[in-house]
């Protein structure tokens, strides 16, 4: 599928509508992750209880995993689960922000939005007895991502449309001013300039008048 890119410019209600669905099940996780986390607590505080707190870890982790192996099974599943989906979630986000151009202060605060939760809760789990488990998950959770993160990149590069001379890979308007026209022009040939330069081209612009105001083209042209 061709990439085509987007205005470098978007206001902030245009950027929240055009990430709502990531919005959406970034509040649907963090609502899973504070039932989660409750919901083990309250069993980690009643498993707790029973656990000889005189004897060494190596001991207590014995006697956990052999009385509540099934329930801590449950819950490292649920924990691989729910993590996993959060790193999936900042991954396409980000990815997503990179296609269309959308890096800045909503990203980065959106980052943080999505990754606080999981980051307390992970934190939390590790600081419990259980510990061992959950780091295995942890550490399990990032190399899944990882590797689903470099196929997906190898076979976006690989499969990227070649553009031809001439194409028109980018409209945008109308502009009230003909300097905005100008500004828009300038700021986006400058900054999809080097990825074109990879395939040989330059950009141009072509700026016309219209009854609603002035449109701007920008085209591919041979180097």
């Amino acid at each position: 599928m061709k990439w085509k890119v987007r205005s470098v410019t978007k206001t902030t209600n245009n950027y929240f509508q055009t990430y709502k669905t990531y919005y959406l099940a970034g509040v649907a996780l963090i609502i899973g992750w504070i039932i989660y986390i409750v919901s083990f607590w309250k069993f980690y505080q009643d498993m707790y209880f029973w656990v000889d707190k005189g004897v060494r870890y190596v001991v207590q982790l014995l006697f956990i995993s052999s009385f509540y192996l099934t329930e801590i099974m449950v819950y490292t599943t649920f924990y691989f689960l729910l993590l996993l989906a959060s790193l999936f979630l900042l991954l396409f986000f980000f990815l997503k922000n990179i296609k269309e151009d959308s890096v800045g202060k909503g990203m980065l605060g959106t980052f943080f939005g999505f990754g606080a939760i999981p980051l307390f809760c992970s934190i939390t789990l590790l600081v419990t007895l259980c510990w061992p488990y959950f780091l295995a998950i942890l550490i399990a959770s990032f190399v899944v991502v990882y590797i689903t993160y470099v196929i997906t990149k190898y076979l976006y590069e690989d499969n990227q449309e070649h553009y031809t001379n001439g194409e028109c890979i980018k409209e945008e308007g109308p502009f009230s001013q003909l300097e905005e026209a100008e500004k828009y022009s300038t700021d986006f040939i400058t900054y999809w300039a080097p990825h074109f330069m990879k395939q040989s081209f330059t950009l141009v612009s072509d700026i016309s008048q219209k009854e609603e105001g002035y449109l701007v083209k920008i085209y591919t042209s041979e180097s």
